[in-house]
């Protein structure tokens, strides 16, 4: 890979890596945002595009498919909304509160239930749209609910000595549920904030305390459920809304008595945390952790967990992928937090509410920019690029030693993107072949008439790639060199850097810049002492 010189050396670089936390910078500078490996190639995270404006401005608070009912249910600020397939919207209700997150589930008797942490409200959809407030008694503050087994299970948001109650609530009326049993932590003096079915475990239910968790069977009865006495997690939950199953696992962030917060997977028979040093170090830094929200998602055959934390001091989301057991960052297109809380899978394809605004965004791989436009608005404005960016490990000799990087080639996907195509005025150098003429750093190289004349030439869309290098593991960074990408149909794949200057240690930052989608391959540095 790249041209030797008489006294070089390669190197492979991790272009293609993942967000590796090292507890220092010297110890590991290494992030990869909105991107991540598929067959120890990087590409490109899904992106999104609004499908739906619910409201001017506000916040998105939950998204619920009803798989029977055939629609979705979306919560702006105080207001529901039913969506059809079409994505049409009707106003169905009002909660009490206008703010944080609301969780949902369905029964058997065409009932959705919403909780959002002050009251319970019963939905049916067979009846004219409307939602009522549930009368719930025993100290219940509902705060998480989940279907399970014909009854609705409620966490229980009461921090008096009722907290350690959590409830099972059954179908009463078309529009109401009554309570059937009242069940409570055991294992500690602790407060039973959640309740969720274990996936693939048709009977048994995980309860979620502040410091604990307890595994629970239904018996029936006028007990209903019982505490499996030989099962419990050492940690609890100290956000209801990390709390996301997938087929396979329950994740959320957990914490206990003695320890900082961490990421914690349930699968089977227990529980371990999902962490290195670096990413507890994370944990243990947040400011407000308990304002977070997660969700599982599935992309092209790769599982994700994503935990976002959106408080301002913290402005972190992170996806740990099942596949690779390593961590990604990702982003907007500001480099804030991304936006998405609870995805809904419906019609073929993926929604979910925003935190940031009162629309619905539908999330594809398939879309590789940020569309802020509602339907019907075409405001390229409004269209961003992803925030794709690499961050390399630090590079260093096993001695130490001082050494000068001569060039660094990187292998990227080219030629793929329909938006860079070569405008009319512009006339490339081609060879007898058909290639490109490339100057020495890879640019195509035009004509001299080729930009024509007058002040009314606008400079054409074109995809590149920046790099710029740290000296000191990532503390500073260098001026961007930045490299253009071939239009449509040119696929030469090789960009490379040279006279990249000494130095005891070094580390690369690629950005991305694209439309369309990105595929970054082997890199490879040519170095000297």
């Amino acid at each position: 890979m790249g041209i030797k010189t008489s006294a070089g050396q390669e190197v492979p670089v991790l272009a293609a890596g993942t967000s590796s936390f090292g507890r220092y910078q010297k110890i590991s500078a290494e992030k990869t945002y909105n991107m991540f490996l598929s067959d120890s190639w990087l590409v490109n995270y899904p992106g999104y595009q609004v499908v739906a404006k619910l409201l001017p401005s506000g916040e998105g608070r939950g998204i619920f498919r009803s798989i029977r009912g055939n629609f979705m249910l979306a919560v702006v600020n105080s207001q529901v909304y039913q969506l059809n397939s079409a994505l049409g919207a009707i106003l169905i209700g009002n909660l009490s509160s206008n703010t944080g997150e609301v969780f949902m589930d369905e029964n058997l008797n065409s009932q959705i239930c919403i909780v959002d942490g002050v009251n319970a409200y019963i939905y049916n959809y067979t009846l004219p749209p409307n939602i009522t407030i549930q009368s719930v008694g025993g100290g219940l503050i509902p705060k998480y609910v989940t279907y399970h087994n014909t009854y609705f299970l409620f966490g229980n948001g009461n921090t008096t000595s009722n907290g350690a109650a959590w409830y099972a609530y059954g179908f009463s009326t078309p529009t109401t549920i009554v309570q059937i049993s009242q069940l409570a932590l055991q294992t500690k003096p602790d407060y039973a904030i959640a309740v969720i079915r274990i996936p693939a475990q048709s009977a048994n239910v995980l309860v979620f305390g502040t410091s604990v968790c307890e595994v629970h069977t239904q018996i029936g009865g006028l007990q209903n459920y019982r505490r499996v006495n030989s099962i419990s997690v050492d940690y609890g939950c100290i956000s209801v809304s990390t709390i996301a199953a997938s087929d396979n696992f329950i994740m959320w962030l957990a914490v206990n008595a003695e320890n900082a917060p961490v990421i914690m997977v349930y699968a089977g028979q227990g529980a371990t945390p999902v962490s290195t040093d670096g990413i507890d170090y994370v944990m243990g830094t947040l400011k407000r952790p308990d304002k977070s929200t997660a969700l599982f998602s599935r992309v092209d055959g790769h599982l994700f967990y994503q935990i976002t934390f959106f408080d301002p001091q913290d402005n972190l989301t992170l996806a740990f992928d099942f596949e690779s057991k390593k961590f990604f960052h990702l982003s907007d297109q500001y480099l804030n937090y991304h936006p998405a809380r609870q995805y809904a899978y419906f019609n073929q394809q993926t929604y979910f509410a925003s935190i940031n605004n009162a629309s619905i965004y539908s999330i594809d791989t398939d879309i590789t920019v940020i569309n802020e436009n509602t339907p019907g608005q075409t405001d390229p404005l409004l269209v961003f690029d992803m925030q794709r960016i690499r961050i390399t490990d630090n590079m260093i000799q096993p001695n130490s030693d001082r050494f000068v990087v001569n060039r660094l080639t990187l292998t990227i996907e080219q030629g793929q993107d329909p938006n860079a195509l070569p405008p009319g005025n512009i006339t490339y150098v081609i060879t007898e072949q058909g290639d490109l003429v490339l100057s020495e750093w890879g640019v195509p190289i035009v004509t001299e008439d080729s930009w024509g004349g007058g002040s009314s030439y606008t400079m054409p869309y074109q995809p590149r790639v920046d790099l710029s290098i740290s000296k000191d593991s990532g503390v500073t960074w260098s001026n961007t060199v930045g490299r253009d990408l071939n239009p449509i149909g040119y696929r030469q794949n090789i960009l490379h850097w040279d006279s990249l200057g000494a130095c005891n240690t070094i580390t690369f930052k690629f950005r991305f810049w694209s439309t369309a989608r990105v595929v970054v391959g082997p890199c490879s540095m040519e170095i000297r002492e």
